[in-house]
């Protein structure tokens, strides 16, 4: 059996919704000892659909979200009321054994637990603290609700996606959460890489907002430098042209290049050479200012063949070309299925459930879902008794003190 790369690693999760959970659930698939806490009743999103029958969970009604199953698998799952003193004093414990705290809580409430980093670095001088928030944890913006469609707002996704003539548009997946998950994930490698040559700890402040901002590909310098402000084009790209969805028989297709090569290649596909040599077309720069009207002429060619027809054109002069797949042809996708993305567990409320697996491969130290996410506090007795020493009369009392 292969190594996994982050094994040894101890994960002090305090995370909630998206953003944190993803973030832990990267740390989790590599091997490291995920230790997801909650409070006594378990987070918001294992009411997330799709849930089983209600009732179907017995003792264990909360824990029937497939949401939930696919964000926190391979994680250990304790509840702690941090509210409590005797739960912060168990969580500071736990911290003194581990790596990383990971956090997504509004900027301050640490603080308020008495568990904020300068509180935890004097537990565990070599603690690798990171929070994640919206805005950061300084900065005027700082104490205001945030949520995956308010930093699409604020870093200026939304005003560049979807079309023309329509309203505001977010990514249809919570993008937001995701990019703070990645930022986040690879902050805190950079910060172990940094402990084992000085052994240093530190705090990591990750915002979705600049996340964002930091991804918007051409955007901020097409106003700092071009002085041009971008505006939603719907499926087309800001700097290509063709790269768009194009009306066929019976749907889309997505037709995309890139350059003067791929472009010739795209006019012999649809049998337009004198596209190719028509100086008005002869640089990207060109076509792309014309995209509108280049959209309607290609659409009076693909209108009259099938999805299919039409990517056996493109594929015969190698023009990049796809379907549009709803979520069951993805799921259902021959190459997905070839590489094994798709992975199967068994949930003990939900049973046999279908989740993604871990998008990359690592020839020596590959990853692996081996286990669904915890009941609410399933790893209660374990945990705690492994690292605190407590045995179950102390667990149900605790239970009974509203500690867990």
């Amino acid at each position: 059996m292969n190594a996994r790369a982050l094994e040894g690693i101890r994960v002090i999760d305090l995370t909630r919704i998206y953003a944190g959970p993803y973030c832990s659930m990267l740390f989790a698939d590599m091997g490291a000892e995920v230790i997801k806490i909650e409070p006594p009743e378990g987070e918001t999103i294992r009411d997330n659909p799709p849930l089983v029958k209600e009732g179907e969970g017995g003792p264990s009604d909360r824990s029937r979200s497939g949401y939930f199953l696919g964000l926190n698998r391979n994680k250990y799952g304790i509840t702690l009321n941090l509210k409590h003193p005797e739960a912060v004093r168990m969580f500071k414990v736990l911290v003194k054994i581990g790596d990383i705290v990971l956090e997504n809580y509004a900027p301050g409430v640490m603080k308020r637990l008495g568990i904020d980093y300068p509180v935890l670095k004097e537990v565990n001088p070599r603690i690798i603290m990171c929070s994640i928030s919206g805005f950061g944890q300084t900065g005027p913006y700082s104490q205001r609700m945030s949520f995956d469609i308010i930093a699409q707002a604020m870093s200026g996704l939304m005003s560049i996606t979807g079309h023309p003539d329509s309203p505001p548009t977010k990514v249809g997946t919570s993008i937001g959460d995701v990019s703070a998950s990645l930022h986040g994930a690879f902050a805190i490698m950079t910060a172990l890489w940094h402990r084992e040559k000085t052994g240093e700890g530190q705090y990591i402040d990750v915002t979705m907002q600049e996340c964002m901002v930091s991804i918007l590909e051409g955007g901020i310098p097409r106003w700092t430098v071009g002085k041009e402000l971008l505006t939603p084009i719907g499926s087309m790209n800001p700097h290509e042209c063709p790269m768009a969805a194009f009306r066929c028989k019976d749907g889309y297709i997505i037709i995309a290049t890139v350059g003067d090569e791929h472009w010739e290649r795209f006019c012999r596909a649809v049998k337009r050479p004198d596209w190719a040599a028509d100086p008005a077309y002869r640089t990207k720069r060109q076509r792309w200012e014309k995209k509108y009207f280049l959209q309607e002429e290609i659409e009076k060619i693909t209108t009259q063949y099938t999805i299919k027809e039409v990517g056996e054109m493109m594929d015969k002069e190698r023009v990049a070309n796809s379907p549009i797949l709803n979520i069951k042809e993805v799921v259902e996708d021959p190459h997905l299925k070839e590489r094994g993305y798709f992975v199967e567990v068994e949930h003990p409320v939900i049973g046999k459930a279908k989740i993604p697996g871990i998008p990359f491969r690592c020839s020596k130290t590959p990853g692996s879902v081996d286990r669904p996410s915890p009941l609410v506090g399933e790893h209660n007795e374990f945990i705690l008794g492994k690292y605190l020493n407590l045995g179950r009369d102390q667990l149900e009392k605790l239970k009974q003190e509203g500690v867990i």
